[in-house]
């Protein structure tokens, strides 16, 4: 077990989150509940790549029918990311958001860890709203996307 992930395992352990280890590719999942829905929430330290990734899953499945109209709400939610992307498999309606950083020197800080988390999280709960409406309330996704948006920038001001 390399640093990074034993930094990760602890930094769980200290906030007493449950989650279930992989040892074998270093990764940890676990449930978070979110303002908006519970997401799925993998991290994984990869030593090869020396990289930290965190995927954070929709607890939605896009319909066949409706993928492409998401993979508009898609593309306009990761237009001015500056950190991290979503992404939707088309094969099987899988929506996620994920968010990485390239270790330096194999080492992995908790602030990192709980900016990655939190950042997946806040995405998550700040897009699902707009997929949501786009499946359920027939609402163009332009108009979806700028309904968020727009609401991140009143609640920050």
């Amino acid at each position: 077990m390399n640093t990074a992930y034993e930094t990760l395992v602890q930094f769980l352990d200290a906030r007493e989150v449950r989650y279930v280890a992989n040892q074998d590719d270093q990764s940890i999942c676990v449930d978070l509940r979110g303002e908006v829905a519970s997401y799925r929430i993998l991290a994984q330290v990869d030593a090869e790549a020396e990289l930290f990734q965190v995927l954070g899953y929709s607890p939605v499945r896009i319909p066949e029918g409706c993928r492409s109209s998401i993979a508009e709400v898609v593309s306009r939610a990761n237009y001015g990311l500056r950190v991290g992307k979503f992404e939707m498999d088309f094969d099987d309606g899988e929506l996620r958001f994920q968010i990485s950083q390239i270790l330096t020197d194999g080492g992995l800080g908790e602030a990192v860890i709980d900016r990655m988390i939190g950042s997946t999280l806040a995405m998550l709960d700040m897009y699902l709203p707009s997929v949501l409406s786009v499946l359920y309330g027939n609402e163009l996704p332009k108009d979806a996307i700028r309904c968020a948006e727009k609401a991140d920038v009143s609640q920050t001001e």
